[in-house]
């Protein structure tokens, strides 16, 4: 059956980007080590209960909001917030967590035979290579950038130009697949690259599709 939809394929698209958490991962690892992890340290350190810990971590987060790198960077955090151990211990006790979601390893074997593909994430690199390592996608792409950590940026519209330079082609020639829509949809779209909206579990006011619905598109 033909997915219905406004997105036409390109023949031009020779890359696929990909968006790591919330597209193909899962959040249970990344919840894990932000929240449930990070709060458990920071209940040890001020002897507060685990519930107020996790609001009080939360509101840390919000204050520096996504936009930051340093939002995403767990060195920082533990510089901040004074806590014990490191991130490379924390995520290695939570990286059992690591969860793909269903049909990831079908839609990328497919896609890998005729696209480039490339991961595209905001999260900083030694979270990233945990979720790969783990989920055991890595062979499927070319190039995985971290943009916090490799671009020192979100994925802004700068950072987006700066993908495109490292890939050596045109911001036509590549399709990006994201959930977030923001550093998904509209800044890759700000520059010319197409854009598909990934929805697991939530809804936008705008046409989303689901990874198989991907493949159905480019097929």
């Amino acid at each position: 059956m033909k997915v219905k939809t406004t997105f036409k394929k390109d023949e031009k698209i020779k890359v696929i980007s990909f968006d790591l958490d919330g597209t193909l991962v899962d959040h249970s690892f990344a919840d894990a080590v932000w929240i449930d992890g990070m709060a458990k340290l920071y209940c040890k350190k001020t002897g507060i209960d685990i519930e107020k810990a996790k609001k009080e971590i939360l509101r840390n987060y919000d204050e520096i909001g996504d936009h930051s790198t340093k939002w995403y960077d767990l060195d920082y955090w533990f510089s901040k917030l004074n806590l014990e151990g490191s991130p490379r211990e924390l995520m290695e006790a939570h990286k059992d967590k690591v969860r793909l979601y269903d049909g990831v390893k079908d839609v990328l074997e497919n896609l890998c035979k005729k696209y480039r593909l490339v991961l595209f994430s905001n999260a900083y690199r030694p979270f990233m290579e945990i979720e790969i390592e783990q989920s055991g996608i890595g062979a499927y792409f070319e190039k995985t950038v971290s943009s916090v950590s490799d671009f020192e940026r979100v994925k802004d519209t700068v950072a987006y130009t700066k993908l495109c330079s490292l890939l050596g082609v045109s911001p036509e020639e590549v399709l990006h697949v994201g959930d977030h829509e923001k550093f998904d949809h509209l800044y890759p779209s700000a520059v010319g690259i197409r854009s598909l909206l990934i929805c697991h579990n939530k809804c936008y006011p705008r046409e989303t599709f689901s990874l198989k619905d991907v493949l159905k598109i480019l097929k």
